[in-house]
């Protein structure tokens, strides 16, 4: 099908006022010029109509690109993070951990929050709630900027620290869990918050799940020798562990 010709109007116009000249009537002239003045006064303002349109529409479908594009970002960082604390969520952790591990070496620390379904039966989700916020602020307000940190579930926390040196990896463990005993709930004064933590050290191309299940080991070591403490695996966890 065809496309209408928008200028079909000021095109026959023209072709009047070009016949009228060639013909030397004055009076047909004046005429067919008149005509042509009224038909391309008609297309500037049908052009400068269509112009604004455009530019309309451009400017919608660049709010629609910038709206689908923060709305693509957010739905991306939504899969890769924790709904409550916007730490990395267990699959990314482990993921980008597992990547990290096939070609370095790497420290775990595992954290979880003591008593914490006392904290939920005595004050409520939502203080619950406000305490693993806290607990997430923690961390990332601790931890070195090129270290991971995720919630793993419920009141379970990891950090993972690529090329990381013991000793520093034991003051940070050491800070985080002063930084959890200063978490104060205003109207709950006598809220008192402490965390278990453990720590674990593998060598490149050990698996996640090895690597996991000794730290794990030691943060049960740091919860049945009283909690508010940090247990550690005493050697290098390697490939044949």
């Amino acid at each position: 099908m065809t496309a209408p010709d928008l200028f079909a109007r000021e095109k026959a116009a023209l072709s009047r006022a070009k016949e009228a000249l060639e013909q030397g009537n004055g009076e047909i002239a004046h005429r067919a010029l008149a005509d042509l003045a009224q038909a391309f006064d008609r297309m500037i303002r049908d052009t400068g109509r269509l112009i604004n349109h455009a530019d309309r529409t451009e400017r919608e479908l660049n709010r629609a690109n910038q709206k689908l594009r923060e709305l693509t970002e957010e739905l991306t960082f939504r899969s890769r993070h924790d709904g409550l604390t916007g730490l990395l969520n267990r699959e990314t952790f482990i993921s980008e951990t597992v990547s990290l591990m096939a070609s370095g070496t790497v420290i775990l620390l595992l954290l979880d929050i003591d008593h914490f379904k006392q904290v939920n039966d005595r004050y409520g989700h939502p203080v619950g709630d406000r305490v693993i916020v806290g607990v997430a602020r923690v961390l990332c307000a601790r931890a070195p900027g090129q270290a991971l940190c995720g919630r793993l579930g419920g009141e379970e926390f990891a950090i993972l620290l690529p090329h990381g040196h013991w000793a520093s990896a034991l003051h940070l463990a050491e800070d985080i869990c002063g930084g959890i005993r200063d978490i104060r709930e205003p109207a709950h004064p006598g809220l008192r918050v402490t965390a278990s933590m453990s720590a674990a050290a593998s060598a490149p191309g050990t698996r996640f799940d090895t690597l996991y299940v000794c730290a794990d080991d030691a943060l049960y070591r740091a919860k049945s020798l009283g909690r508010d403490r940090i247990e550690t695996v005493a050697d290098w966890i390697t490939p044949d562990a």
